[in-house]
């Protein structure tokens, strides 16, 4: 009943950023409201909608928020959860460039080449980090796999943090050298 309920909900206010107060909702679905609280809540832990106390109730596509929950939760250490990432971002991205080198439009060269120059440019390390984010996005988005995509973004934050740790390490010079190798790369498919 929940997940019927949980279709309803979202093909009706799937556009809307708040959902109508729980009474009304219940009264349109033709539902009572404690089915409906249970189909928010399952709708909240598939991360498709988001409960503020006191304020309502909010859709918000986040599909990777269940992951994220799971990684916290499996790999309690967050520095263990960096080092283990680093490993994943090994496998997972010459593929992705692999993907990128095939796909890649000029546009898409072009945004990189902007990425390229934001982190040349960046004034401290959280603009070298959004840059560095930016341009790996961009990669992804490029390689044309939603699949990928939405795993990354499950990981967003870890990547964040990664991200962050590998700059420090490496430099941003050598950050921005190993981005031109990439970039190279994919302009040469």
């Amino acid at each position: 009943l929940a997940q019927s309920i949980g279709g309803h909900l979202l093909a009706h206010f799937g556009n809307v950023d708040w959902l109508p107060p729980e009474r009304r909702l219940a009264d349109e679905l033709g539902v009572s409201r404690s089915a409906l609280r249970e189909a928010i809540k399952q709708l909240e832990n598939q991360g498709l909608l988001e409960c503020r106390h006191g304020i309502g109730v909010r859709v918000t596509r986040n599909l990777s928020a269940p992951l994220r929950k799971v990684l916290k939760h499996a790999v309690p250490d967050s520095s263990e959860r960096i080092r283990q990432f680093a490993a994943v971002r090994v496998l997972i991205e010459p593929e992705i460039a692999r993907l990128a080198a095939l796909q890649a439009k000029p546009t898409d060269i072009a945004r990189l080449h902007l990425g390229q120059a934001q982190l040349k440019d960046a004034k401290n390390m959280a603009d070298a980090v959004a840059a560095d984010l930016e341009f790996h996005r961009h990669l992804a988005t490029i390689a044309g796999n939603q699949v990928l995509a939405l795993m990354l973004a499950s990981i967003a934050e870890l990547e964040e943090q990664a991200r962050l740790v590998s700059l420090r390490r490496v430099g941003l010079v050598a950050a921005h050298d190993q981005h031109q190798q990439v970039l190279d790369a994919i302009e040469a498919q």
